[in-house]
């Protein structure tokens, strides 16, 4: 079998990158799971506010306030 050229192997790290024959490559899928996290961490933040201002509400009202 012949050595794979220079040309050879940059058409095969730019297939790795951008996919082939509709399917996403690594560039695509990095993207996604970006956004995917981005989506997490919202939710964690909003689930922390709303049992921080729960929990504020409870000892305001335990302690008279």
């Amino acid at each position: 079998m012949p050595e794979k050229t220079d040309h050879d192997r940059l058409v095969e790290v730019h297939a790795a990158l951008l996919g082939v024959n509709g399917q996403g490559g690594l560039v695509r899928q990095v993207e996604k799971n970006t956004k995917a996290i981005f989506k997490l961490w919202c939710a964690i933040i909003v689930i922390g506010v709303s049992i921080g201002g729960g929990v504020f509400g409870i000892v305001k009202v335990v302690l008279g306030g």
